[in-house]
């Protein structure tokens, strides 16, 4: 039964990135599964077999579920994900692409655990001659040592003393680990502070950056606005070639005339993936790390891009080729100033390509919408063919695989994201067709990376595409791309911006006032002398990237124990440098979360 429970440990902390640390963290798990089976064992239920079987493989599920949580998001499954259980049902293509078959070890052990424990646990509770007042006595011994335990336990998972020394040596550990999210997300949460919303403007202002100078202010104004999220649409396919084929011809043509081309441009997503790439994208806001903010906050207010744009008279519209009610789309886009919403059910289902509409067919279908405004619109699209794990049928796709690439996720991204971008061109002749061009201005961003690079061996395929370590500098580097027809203006941007800059960089080109006493997290990016963006997912709270510096925190979310390089060149930067920009990522990264939590925008509760 050990040797069973070891392998079965071995292959967890393995599968959730093996440290100095994990076979400490194997004895302390098998010590604690161990000592609940004493426990069982030793009283004198009837039904305790039943009782440790369901703890045990309760146990083993939940470690399978860090295991495939893990080996997307780079964290173990947390208590308020639990929510997104449904979501996950709906992308099953996804799900099962993530699986990893060595984690099947962690369920082999269960048959011999529970038997072992059924044949030598039911005989542990014997009746003993030795007098009612030991007995009392041994018991009285026994609760007084359990109660320890657990005292013990829950200090050190909950760390009160914020100890590094605790952090290091058991915060990564399964039980502590669980505990530390249970507390956090239940006490934590009732016991968590309100900052008050002079200091929140406070330190907003004491984090803004200089907005004196306003280069192409008001370039697009009164101009209809098209933006396009980008599934999975990474920076590195821009201007690149595979084997003699250009990835984004379309894209690279539009960058070459009336286009400012952000090639330092990150995505800053939360657990909700998509869904808060685009709240970040029209909020100017970061996200929460607990579960999509579509639903953690629908009832909030907001005022972001669409509500601005509403008060100029804009009708708006959101488009997407999947179903209405996924990340809650259907009930949290009116809170976000989107009037009408057309997912799957209300569109043309008769090219599907992967899990929903093709984008080709949902470009059309949107311009066939924008050409019935009476008035300028916003029109908000999120695109689908491009959604991991990049399936498509064999006659669409167009790229030759090189032999050494054949099989491989990375291929078959290549060619989904080619796909995306051959959609893209089809959108722009159906703008001028229809003649909706050359008075729009047309946003295209990525939501979030394609290719992880702790899954299906893409470091390797990525290393060598790139000639370069396939870190997360280019992970979670995405393009934004705003093209501005005959405009005359063409640049590319290089100071690092995200997601959270979105807004207040359309606000600039539009001349969209935006207030001082606006609850705006990002900058605009065309105006900006130095980047900044902190993170959320992938790389934990307090990570962040400027122009100069990656900085990315420990799992045990120490500062001293992260990681500090140049994005630009790969050298390591001492950790200590980071310090300035890592105490601003956790001020606005926690401001943002009270303006959430407080509903602040709506005037606070």
């Amino acid at each position: 039964m050990l040797a069973f429970l070891i392998v079965k440990l071995l292959v967890y902390y393995y599968l959730i990135d093996w440290t100095i640390y994990s076979l400490l963290y194997v004895i302390i798990s098998a010590g604690i599964i161990l000592s609940i089976a004493g426990y069982l064992a030793g009283i004198s239920r009837k039904h305790k077999a039943v009782i440790f079987s369901i703890i045990y493989i309760g146990i083993s599920v939940l470690m399978f579920a860090d295991v495939m949580y893990f080996n997307y998001y780079n964290q173990t499954v947390s208590v308020a994900q639990l929510w997104q259980i449904k979501n996950v049902a709906k992308v099953p293509q996804s799900f099962v692409a993530t699986f990893i078959p060595v984690s099947i070890f962690i369920f082999l052990d269960i048959p011999v655990v529970i038997n072992f424990f059924k044949k030598y646990g039911k005989n542990c509770v014997k009746e003993h001659s030795i007098g009612k007042v030991r007995i009392n006595r041994s018991r009285k011994y026994r609760y007084i040592r359990d109660i320890a335990f657990a005292a013990v336990f829950i200090f050190i998972a909950v760390n009160p003393v914020n100890s590094i020394i605790i952090a290091n040596t058991t915060g990564e550990e399964f039980f502590v680990n669980h505990t530390a999210d249970i507390y956090d997300n239940t006490v934590g949460r009732l016991t968590k502070k309100d900052i008050d919303e002079k200091e929140v403007m406070s330190i907003i202002d004491d984090n803004a950056p200089d907005a004196d100078a306003a280069e192409l202010k008001g370039i697009a104004q009164g101009r209809n606005v098209i933006m396009i999220q980008l599934e999975a649409f990474q920076n590195f396919l821009i201007n690149a070639s595979y084997n003699g084929v250009t990835l984004t011809p379309n894209l690279n043509e539009l960058i070459k005339n009336d286009t400012i081309y952000f090639d330092n441009f990150y995505s800053n997503i939360g657990k909700g993936n998509t869904a808060d790439a685009e709240f970040s994208a029209l909020n100017s806001l970061y996200p929460v790390i607990e579960r999509e903010i579509y639903t953690l906050y629908q009832d909030n207010t907001y005022d972001g891009l669409p509500w601005h744009l509403k008060r100029q008279g804009y009708s708006t519209f959101a488009v997407h080729g999947y179903e209405g009610d996924f990340w809650n789309r259907r009930e949290a886009y009116g809170g976000q100033g989107i009037d009408k919403y057309y997912a799957m059910e209300d569109l043309d289902q008769s090219d599907i390509i992967g899990l929903g509409i093709s984008d080709e067919s949902v470009y059309t279908q949107a311009v066939d919408i924008m050409k019935k405004q009476t008035s300028p619109f916003f029109s908000f699209i999120v695109s689908l063919t491009n959604h991991h794990p990049f399936e498509m049928d064999e006659n669409l796709k167009e790229i030759p695989i090189k032999e050494e690439d054949e099989d491989s996720k990375f291929a078959n991204y290549l060619q989904t994201a080619h796909y995306t971008d051959t959609a893209i061109g089809v959108l722009i002749d159906k703008l001028k067709e229809e003649g909706l061009y050359d008075n729009s201005i047309i946003i295209f961003y990525g939501d979030h990376h394609g290719l992880n690079k702790d899954m299906d061996d893409n470091d390797v395929y990525m290393g060598r595409f790139l000639k370069k370590e396939y870190d997360y500098d280019e992970m979670l580097k995405v393009p934004l791309i705003i093209h501005i027809p005959g405009s005359g203006v063409t640049k590319t941007v290089s100071v690092v911006s995200g997601q959270i800059d979105i807004f207040p960089t359309i606000a600039n080109l539009m001349d969209i006032e935006i207030s001082d006493d606006e609850y705006i997290l990002g900058q605009d990016a065309v105006n900006a002398k130095e980047g900044f963006v902190a993170f959320t997912a992938y790389m934990l709270r307090g990570s962040f990237v400027t122009d100069d510096m990656m900085y990315e925190i420990s799992r045990e979310e120490i500062f001293e124990t992260g990681r500090a390089w140049n994005p630009k060149t790969g050298e390591e930067i001492p950790v200590e440098d980071a310090r300035k920009y890592y105490e601003k990522a956790i001020a606005l990264k926690t401001v943002s979360e009270q303006i959430l939590e407080q509903d602040l925008i709506g005037g606070g509760n």
